[in-house]
């Protein structure tokens, strides 16, 4: 009985070990063209509308990976912003959440300032939804 029970517990690692691992950092649907090109573009130029870009430093709260999170640092460091992975400055983060269909919230924080827009992917062409909001 004991030789079975040794056999069923080998099977079982087995199986465990060729099962797929989930990627820790999922790919956002940010992350795929021409969504991402669209919102990166409206973010930084919103920000930018919003806040002195030679005078504002900002940290983003977590690491911005993935195609989309580096192409939004990126423009926001050529539009003049300061990005820093620690340190002192304006916390920050932005995001899209998928709503429904194809309609995609884009919600971006400075410290307590939220900014968010509708946007809408209707199959190659991404465009705004509506006008930014702004909460403090």
């Amino acid at each position: 009985m004991s030789g079975a029970r040794l056999i069923a517990g080998a099977l079982a690692l087995a199986a465990a070990a060729c099962s797929p691992v989930p990627s820790r950092n999922p790919a956002s649907v940010a992350d795929t063209d021409p969504l991402r090109r669209e919102v990166v573009a409206d973010v930084a130029a919103g920000l930018s509308d919003v806040y002195e870009p030679d005078t504002t430093v900002l940290v983003p709260v977590r690491p911005m990976s993935g195609a989309f999170g580096t192409a939004l640092l990126a423009a926001l460091r050529a539009k003049g912003f300061t990005v820093r992975d620690s340190g002192s400055g304006e916390r920050f983060d932005s995001r899209v959440d998928p709503l429904e269909g194809n309609m995609y919230r884009i919600v971006t924080k400075v410290e307590k300032t939220v900014l968010s827009r509708l946007w809408v992917l209707d199959g190659t062409t991404a465009y705004p939804g509506g006008e930014w909001t702004r909460r403090e």
